[in-house]
């Protein structure tokens, strides 16, 4: 029985290998289910209203890896939610659950198609209280001038991150005195990894906030 199982799920995988790289540069269009089942609230009873925008979506061909933004607003409640699609591998380390790049455990891997036969499909999704955007956005001034002012040692790294929601902030580093805000930042969710422009970043959630 446990041989029929572990064939099934090899059979499966290969199924979605198959299936991306069939679909080339295709986006995968699935925030909907998470929006609608997840993140809206439904009462008995009650019709739920509420609005729902793609705010941004990045791919990474070679990995198949895709970052999606999305402002959801239901009454006077606005959220930011997260989407990561990517080929991972995943392991537990200490009782948590990591989905690591491909392209980070194994540096010399090249080639789209081997990069997805050495890991599985992984989509996760959260989201964030519009509180905790607006926050951001009331701090992002001080954010910039801490990690101006911010120390580096001599080989060292100093990282300046700013919370989100549980398992999700924003990381910014710096690796030499006198750098200001980086261009481009971390965005971890799940403890997954993603690098994105700092400006897409602060548009995404400034469109969360004005969201109406």
């Amino acid at each position: 029985m446990k041989q029929n199982i572990n064939y099934s799920r090899v059979i499966f995988s290969l199924g979605i290998l198959f299936l991306l790289s069939s679909c080339g540069s295709s986006v995968t269009n699935v925030w909907d289910y998470y929006v609608t089942n997840d993140v809206v609230v439904h009462k008995a009873g009650e019709n739920a209203v509420y609005k729902k925008k793609l705010l941004l979506r990045e791919k990474e061909r070679v990995n198949k890896s895709q970052l999606e933004l999305i402002a959801v607003k239901q009454d006077n409640d606005a959220y930011l939610v997260i989407g990561f699609h990517k080929i991972a591998k995943s392991f537990m380390i200490q009782d948590s659950l990591y989905a690591f790049d491909v392209r980070d455990l194994y540096s010399r891997v090249r080639g789209s198609d081997f990069i997805r036969q050495m890991g599985d499909l992984n989509i996760y999704f959260t989201h964030v209280p519009g509180t905790k955007v607006n926050e951001f956005l009331a701090n992002y001034e001080l954010l910039k001038k801490q990690y101006a002012d911010a120390t580096v040692a001599n080989g060292a790294t100093t990282q300046v991150d700013f919370y989100l929601a549980y398992n999700v902030f924003v990381s910014f580093e710096k690796t030499k005195a006198g750098q200001s805000l980086p261009s481009h930042c971390t965005l971890w969710a799940g403890k997954r990894k993603h690098e994105m422009s700092t400006k897409d970043l602060v548009k995404a959630l400034t469109e969360v906030k004005d969201f109406n």
